[in-house]
């Protein structure tokens, strides 16, 4: 109630300094001779006009860029590019480097989050991907993107890299042969198992001997025991020899007294090697991870091979799953790779914030890299809680920027919480600036917010000048009987023109509804 007291006190305020100035000329001019041209105010006449006009309040608000977030970089190293403060970064352009490997900003809304390729499964970060690519250029005319990622997406992918100096693939590299040829090597395997009938027991016994093999490699003493253990066996088979007197080398020592030595020699030897042997016992034959997972490989194979024997096997699935699983490794050996340190997504084109780290800065993973926000702009604003039915989601407002332009918002956002402050109760109100691109950027800028709360269809309006405070209370303008509008009017009053009393509605921007005796188009006298 208090607050519109104030409003209906502004116009009060507006109508009475131009009555006052345009009266003071009237009733001041009376006084004077006909034809002196000491006039305080130079005159004119405008037509009333017919329409819808629109009562507006005036808040201030404060204009602001949306989405603000830090973006983090995917990637660790060092940074070795980065966009200049206070720039937009389009799509297309780069967001960032860290190890010269640049991250390119797309259109999308679907953060990337897996590696692509040929593989893929279909989805709809490949239709987003397939999207930026023929935004970008990449793609023929008639490409229609999709969710499949084909060789197409492959080749538009190697473009683009090419062009922004990101590692290509170019060619298989060893390991992907080696995994293709013992691939094939299954594949030409069971295919012979099936042209020859099935599972062999040769087979079977092939199997098991190569589980029998990894158990005893896993198993086995050092090289030190195992030389050990030979010189003990070679010891005593000399000593056995040496002990049968029918032996011709036995014979020889004995007739130049060397044999007892020889014997004694052999002993300590044997003695010396068990003693290695006691030493080395045991130190490589525990199992480690390697022989433990080639011993489970081998009994693996041992087992699917014996239970194919007895029980028989779908040799035709078990074809048709190797050649699956080889398609899928020449697949990917020869597909372009996108991942998602490649490109990050945006809804729009990105504005610059300010640096969290710097150019050459050595950062980790998820690391902070500078303040974005989007080229969006929006408005905030608080209503006083008790008039918050003024204003409502979708509704067109009007505000007026610091170079004194106005644009078209629409209401977005009315908070349902209440902002209790030492000036009142609030309501905060946001507002999307419909066109941001086509006005200067902004942020934290202060805006005056026109809220229309009421709409007077097809009145009659003039400007608020034209109305006359008449001594007797109550208004009136001035009706010139002329037909030209916007000359200068030079005519007297009362004689060339007549006061009409009106009553007043709506005013808002500089104009005023009017009710009385008037018609559309009828000449008013205004001050110039």
């Amino acid at each position: 109630m208090i607050k519109n007291i104030f409003k209906l006190k502004n116009l009060y305020v507006l109508i009475t300094i131009t009555a006052l100035a345009y009266g003071g000329y009237y009733f001041g001019t009376q006084n004077t001779d006909a034809t002196t041209s000491n006039k305080t105010l130079e005159l004119t006449t405008v037509s009333i006009q017919q329409g819808d006009l629109s009562k507006k309040e005036e808040y201030n608000g404060t204009l602001r860029q949306t989405d603000s977030k830090i973006l983090k970089t995917p990637i660790a190293g060092v940074v070795t590019y980065l966009p200049e403060e206070g720039t937009v970064v389009n799509y297309g352009e780069i967001l960032f480097a860290v190890d010269n490997k640049p991250v390119i900003l797309v259109e999308g809304s679907i953060p990337f989050y897996r590696t692509l390729d040929l593989n893929s499964k279909p989805g709809p970060d490949v239709l987003q991907l397939e999207k930026a690519l023929q935004f970008l250029g990449y793609s023929s005319e008639d490409f229609i993107p999709d969710e499949t990622f084909d060789e197409i997406t492959s080749t538009m992918l190697n473009s683009l890299y090419l062009d922004y100096k990101i590692d290509t693939k170019s060619e298989i590299t060893p390991t992907e042969q080696v995994a293709i040829n013992l691939k094939e090597s299954a594949v030409e395997a069971i295919e012979q198992t099936i042209e020859n009938g099935g599972t062999t027991l040769t087979q079977v016994n092939d199997k098991k001997k190569k589980l029998d093999d990894a158990k005893e490699t896993a198993i086995e003493e050092s090289t030190a025991w195992k030389a050990a253990d030979t010189a003990i066996k070679n010891a005593e088979q000399s000593l056995t020899l040496y002990r049968d007197a029918s032996n011709p080398k036995t014979k020889e020592k004995t007739a130049d007294g060397t044999l007892d030595g020889a014997i004694e020699d052999l002993e300590q030897s044997i003695e010396e090697q068990k003693r290695i042997k006691n030493l080395e016992k045991g130190k490589e034959s525990g199992i480690d991870a390697t022989e433990a997972l080639a011993i489970e490989t081998a009994q693996k194979a041992y087992d699917d091979t014996l239970k194919a024997y007895n029980d028989g096997v779908d040799q035709v699935a078990e074809l048709a799953k190797e050649k699956e699983e080889l398609e899928e490794i020449i697949l990917s050996s020869k597909s372009e790779t996108f991942s998602p340190t490649n490109a990050y997504a945006s809804n729009s084109p990105l504005i610059v914030g300010s640096y969290i780290n710097n150019l050459g800065s050595a950062v980790g993973l998820n690391s902070q890299l500078y303040n974005i926000s989007s080229i969006g702009i929006e408005v905030v604003f608080q209503v006083d809680a008790t008039d918050q039915e003024t204003v409502s989601l979708g509704d067109s407002v009007e505000i007026e920027l610091p170079t004194d332009e106005r644009v078209p918002t629409i209401i977005t956002f009315i908070d349902q919480v209440v902002t209790q402050t030492q000036a009142g109760d609030f309501i905060e109100v946001t507002l999307d600036v419909l066109n941001p691109e086509s006005i200067e950027v902004y942020d934290q800028a202060p805006v005056k917010v026109f809220v229309t709360t009421e709409v007077s269809e097809n009145v009659l309006y003039v400007p608020v000048n034209a109305l006359i405070a008449l001594a007797e209370g109550g208004y009136a303008v001035e009706i010139f009987s002329g037909d030209v509008e916007g000359e200068v009017f030079d005519g007297d009053s009362g004689t060339d023109t007549t006061y009409v009393a009106v009553e007043i509605g709506v005013f808002t921007d500089g104009f005023v509804e009017i009710i009385g005796n008037f018609q559309k188009g009828q000449l008013v006298v205004v001050p110039r």
